[in-house]
Parts: C-alpha cells; structure tokens; sequence
C-alpha cells in the first residue's frame, strides 16, 4: 500500500491527494497560494525543494505518483510496474521502437533507476560551456554542486563481495581481452542483493531522493502531495503563476477533482518528456520546447553459460566496459558507446527476449544461466516531442545510420567479451532472434538495419528538451533555468541539458538543480 495520508516531519507533510482526508478542505477541490511550486519529485524536484525550504521559502511539491517504500515495493513485476512508471512501464516512441522508462512514484526515478552514480565528466562539462555557451558550467563551477550530490547519495564502490556473477563475467572477459573497464560507484547502504531495484528496494538500501532530501525538505517545512497530476500552468508572465492539478484515485488510475495553486515560482522538474509536455499543453516557452530530445537508447544483449549465473540475485549493475566511449568528444561530448552488465526480474526480462509462446519458454527455462549487458549509445539531440489533443506526449525519434553503426559495433564488443569469459553463446534480441555461438559468427551483425520495433530498444536517461542556451535563438530556457517568454518558470532537471550529461543522469540532475536553486534562492534573498 503507499504511504499514510499527512505524514509529517518538522512542520513539512506528505499528503495523500486521493485519500478523503487529503489538505482538509483542499479534498474536494479548490485553489491554495503559496511562493514555489515544484512539480516533480525526482532528482531534480526533491533537490531543488530542499534547497528552497532550507533557505526559508514556502514550498509545495507535487507528484503524480504514489509514496512507495519498504514492504510497499513488493517485488511483483505487474503490481510495480502499474504503480512506479509512467504509463505502467507502456510508454513509447510514437513508431513503437523504443520503449521510455519514466518514473512516477514519491522520489521519481531514484526509486526505480539501477542505483549508479556517473557525476558530469569534465570533459561534457567543458563542451556544455565552450559549444553552448554555458559559462557557468565549467567543471569548476559543478565542482562543489557534484560533491554535495556524491554526499547526498552516500557514494561508494561496491565491494568485491557485491560484485555479482553476472557483473564477474564481464570483468572477466574485458581483462582477458585487455579492454578498459571500471566498478561503477553506486548509492546503496545495507544492500542485501535482493536484485528488485528496478521496481524499487524493499530493503530501502537506496539513499535516494525518497530517503535523503525529501526527509531534509520535510524538516525544512516543505510540503508533498501526492496523486496530484499537473495539467496546465496559466499566467506565465505574470508575477503569480496558477497551476491547474487532478487527484488522481489511490492507485493512480482517474482524475477525480480539480485544484489551483497559485504560486510566484514555479519549477518543472517532472522529467525531460513531462516538463516539455505541460509547456507545451499550456503554451508557454518558445519554438525550442519539445525539441533537441535525447532518449539515450539501450539495447539488452544476453548470453549463455553451461553454468549458473543466477544474475537475478544481488547488485544488477555494476561493471562497465569503458574501452569504446569518449567523455571529451570536441564535437559531442559524450559519444561512442559503453557495456554495462545488467539484470532484471522474470516479466521484464521476458518481454526483452526475442521469442513468444514455447520457444519464449524455452529460453526463460535457462534464466539461471544467463547473464546480460545494456548497450548504451549516447545520442545527439534528434528527438522531439507534441503533445496529442487530450496533451498527452507525442515523442518522435529517428535513429541515424551512424548511431546504429554503433550499435552493431557494441554489439560485437559485448559478444567479444562474453565468448572470452566463456560464454557458449550469445543471443541478440531481434525480430529475426540472431544467435552467434562462436567469435566467427561476429559478421552476421552487420546485417541489422534497426528498423522501428525489430529490436527492444529502452531509453531510461530521457534529456534535451528544454535546452539551457545562452540565447533564446539557440534553446528553451536560460543558463539559470529561465523558461524563456515566462516569468520566473524554471526547467530544474535533465530538460536542459544541451547533449547527454552522462551515462546515467540521477548525479547530474542533482548537481544542476542544486546549483540552479540555490541561484533562485540567492536571487529572491537580494
């Protein structure tokens, strides 16, 4: 069950929106003033709250999502999927091709993400601020902002004994091959290798927005609701903002009743395809929102032991082979490609195989012998996104022949790795399954076109589409943050990043918004 309706800390609360006892009078409805609205309770809203409330303003969250955590987080694919993503876990692209993980739950994607801390490289710091003109992005200035986010998650390697079989063998197979590779740093404390963190940690291990700075910004005296959806914000221009919210029903299903908050600032921090989504449902920003999106796309590569591997059981994520990606590229940043080990529970593991019926249950037999990688490809900014008739999101993403160049060649250099750990062989997921069981078979590749839906692409690390420039000519909001054409309306998450941050963006959206807010918070003291 999510959590009680009006838990408080200090004089903050989380308050349960779909329950009757919800803000007293506001469960019926109504309209409520306060000085910032933030919406979004991920990364960036949680960080971004705490910085405000801490320097003495009024704020507000909202989430659309419920609070979930410990025995609430039940392990159960269907259950958690239905409660902590965005659209069940069913959202798309518009051609179907690549499946978006967002979450939706009290935390945001801290509680569903792998746990991997990956700060801003320097060398995308210095590209954002010598390409795009974002002087005050110089990995000087993030220093001090990607140190206290390193704090706030607790940052740490994982020890030899959490380095599961599945993250061993690729390790194995990059040494044996002479291949660059690294132990990722990860926010875990008390981790008991439950192997669920993709449907959130029972365990509440993870310290993550949920445990770290949502309990700070309570203290603080911030509030959280909860079930409480964003729809449309009118008067961008004027001093005080009105932000039109639905309830939703306890599990998220309806929109219910209708409440306005009116408040002087107002902080998108919903995730790169929501914040874009309510701007544009509410026409506000210029003709650079919903534009320059990146998905990041992954593609999941297993392979076969004689042995078991059981990679369902402990830590999912945690070797990286880095011999083929660039964090200093003069002309993308980040670019080339990385392998990450990975490990899912049965339903989501299941759909990502390329077979159904008896032949899907013959391979799913073998779960225990099998271990698997993401490939993650960084992108350039070539998505976009509309908003439907009834606003929902219309993500449009077209995959360029050199990203799926690169896609073949990660391919081959996972298959490299895990034959060289001993693999018997290695299945690539495809409409036409293609299995190579030897080095010899590298070739057969290269005939993949990657054409829409022919192979189960996920993109978890959404970003771009509210892009921070130095002039509205070149992106939809300001160095600061500024939403341009609106008046203090501020995108606080992977929105604004020109080109991919990193890896894996929970880091990088804490280090921006942490600077960015205490910039706001400056600002109003003066």
């Amino acid at each position: 069950m999510s959590g009680a309706s009006g838990e408080r800390r200090g004089s903050g609360a989380i308050v349960d929106l779909s329950r009757p006892s919800g803000e007293g009078a506001l469960a019926g409805g109504g309209e409520l003033t306060v000085e910032v609205l933030v919406i979004g309770s991920g990364a960036g809203g949680a960080t971004a709250a705490w910085e405000l409330a801490r320097a003495g303003h009024e704020v507000l969250v909202v989430e659309e999502g419920g609070d979930y955590v410990g025995a609430a987080l039940t392990g159960r694919d269907g259950a958690m999927y239905d409660q902590l993503y965005m659209e069940r876990g069913g959202r798309s692209t518009a051609d179907l091709a690549i499946a978006i993980l967002q979450g939706r739950v009290l935390g945001g994607g801290t509680v569903i993400n792998a746990a991997d801390v990956v700060p801003i490289p320097d060398g995308v710091a210095r590209f954002w601020q010598t390409k795009h003109g974002l002087s005050d992005f110089s990995p000087e200035a993030l220093a001090p902002f990607k140190a206290a986010a390193l704090e706030d998650l607790s940052a740490s390697t994982p020890g030899e004994r959490q380095i599961n079989a599945n993250n061993a063998l690729l390790r194995e197979g990059a040494q044996a091959l002479g291949l660059r590779h690294e132990i990722m740093m990860h926010n875990r404390v008390g981790c008991v290798g439950t192997g669920t963190c993709l449907i959130g940690c029972p365990m509440n291990a993870k310290k993550n927005a949920r445990f770290v700075a949502i309990p700070r910004a309570l203290e603080a005296g911030a509030r959280f609701f909860v079930r409480a959806r964003a729809v449309r914000l009118d008067d961008a221009g004027a001093e005080v903002k009105r932000v039109t919210l639905r309830t939703l029903d306890p599990k998220g299903y309806r929109e219910e009743r209708t409440l306005t908050v009116r408040a002087k600032i107002v902080i998108l921090a919903a995730n790169a395809i929501a914040s874009a989504q309510l701007l544009l449902r509410s026409s506000v920003g210029n003709e650079h929102v919903g534009r320059h999106v990146m998905l990041q796309p992954q593609l999941p590569v297993t392979a076969f032991f004689d042995r078991e591997i059981r990679f369902f059981r402990g830590i999912p994520q945690s070797t990286a082979v880095t011999e083929y990606e660039r964090l200093d590229d003069p002309d993308r940043g980040f670019w080339g490609f990385r392998i990450e080990s990975i490990a899912g529970t049965p339903g989501i593991v299941a759909s990502m195989l390329p077979k159904l019926g008896l032949p899907g249950k013959e391979v799913m037999s073998r779960y225990a012998h099998m271990a698997a990688s993401l490939l993650l490809v960084p992108d350039a900014p070539n998505g976009t996104i509309t908003v439907d008739r009834a606003g929902n999101p219309v993500v449009a993403y077209a995959m360029p022949d050199e990203q799926k160049a690169r896609y073949r060649d990660a391919i081959k250099a996972a298959a490299r790795v895990y034959f060289a750990a001993g693999a018997r062989s290695v299945q690539v997921p495809y409409a036409r399954p293609l299995l190579l069981e030897s080095p010899r078979d590298l070739d057969r590749v290269d005939a993949l076109g990657f054409e829409p839906a022919t192979a189960p692409f996920i993109s978890a690390h959404q970003q771009g589409s509210v892009r921070f420039a130095a002039s509205p000519r070149d992106g939809g909001a300001s160095p600061e943050g500024l939403v341009h054409g609106a008046r203090d309306v501020f995108v606080l998450d992977s929105s604004g990043f020109p080109s991919s941050a990193s890896s894996h963006t929970m880091t990088p959206i804490m280090t921006v918004s942490r600077m960015l807010a205490r910039r706001i918070a400056a600002r109003r003291a003066g």
